[in-house]
């Protein structure tokens, strides 16, 4: 009889053309990137692109990106990396995690809309999204189409939901659209549901209130995590420039004493 605490592990054929996630610290940290399986020749799997700043002989955790209920992750090695293609070769047998496995990063100085279904913005923008995809509609929504509406400061943001200030009441498991920008990305309109109030005594701040995205489809959650991942190098290597600036002046004024 199986151990009610052993994960549980079933295999998965990992096709060309399949998306995976790159985790090179596990699901729950680390830099995480979106590839699609280029070609598989003799058990290794291929992609397009560099994978820095994962390393040749590194062993990484990859998500599988299918559109299912669950995710399952496995482990992999990477075998073979260059500027152009890199390939791993994937554990067949993975494992089955929670949903809220999703990397999060700060989102200081980004904010989001958050308006209510019965708003009539929030109509405005559902109708012209499920039309012409996710952009906005024409003009700038009046104070009385706009309703209850708000505008927040973003905490974090992961491809599963969102955090942000507010001390204004909103009810757990309320539905809510949520419009937002990411630097150099698309602008997102999705429904999402609350699952901490502000004001939760479990919620690491009073006036926080996290929302999980629903019905999020493999495009909008391919885009989130492409941004998570450029803007997680992107400060990643911000701070080691500026490490590197600090050492240098360290050196030059040591250099001048002597």
């Amino acid at each position: 009889m199986d151990d009610p605490k052993t994960p549980k592990r079933r295999r998965i054929i990992v096709e060309e053309g399949s998306l995976v996630v790159l985790h090179p610290d596990g699901p729950a940290g680390g830099f995480p990137m979106v590839a699609t399986v280029d070609h598989v020749a003799k058990g290794w799997h291929w992609f397009l692109g560099s994978c820095d700043p994962i390393q040749r002989g590194e062993i990484v955790v990859v998500e599988s990106g299918a559109q299912e209920a669950a995710r399952h992750i496995t482990r992999a090695k990477v075998v073979a990396s260059s500027p152009g293609t890199f390939a791993l070769e994937i554990d067949p047998l993975w494992e089955q995690v929670q949903q809220r496995a999703f990397v999060r990063i700060f989102a200081h100085g980004l904010q989001v809309r958050v308006l209510r279904p019965r708003d009539r913005f929030a109509e405005l923008l559902a109708a012209r999204t499920a039309d012409d995809g996710p952009d906005e509609p024409e003009g700038n929504p009046s104070d009385e189409d706009r309703g209850e509406g708000a505008v927040h400061d973003l905490i974090d943001i992961s491809a599963g939901g969102i955090r942000f200030r507010s001390a204004r009441e909103y009810e757990p498991d309320e539905q809510v659209i949520c419009h937002f920008e990411l630097p150099g990305s698309d602008c997102f309109v999705l429904p999402a549901r609350v699952v901490r109030p502000a004001g939760d005594p479990m919620g690491p701040h009073k006036e926080s209130v996290a929302v999980e995205f629903i019905g999020l489809d493999e495009h909008h959650r391919s885009q989130l995590l492409r941004w998570i991942y450029r803007e997680q190098v992107r400060r990643h290597r911000e701070e080691a420039r500026k490490k590197e600036r600090e050492e240098a002046r360290q050196r030059a004024r040591k250099k001048a004493r002597c």
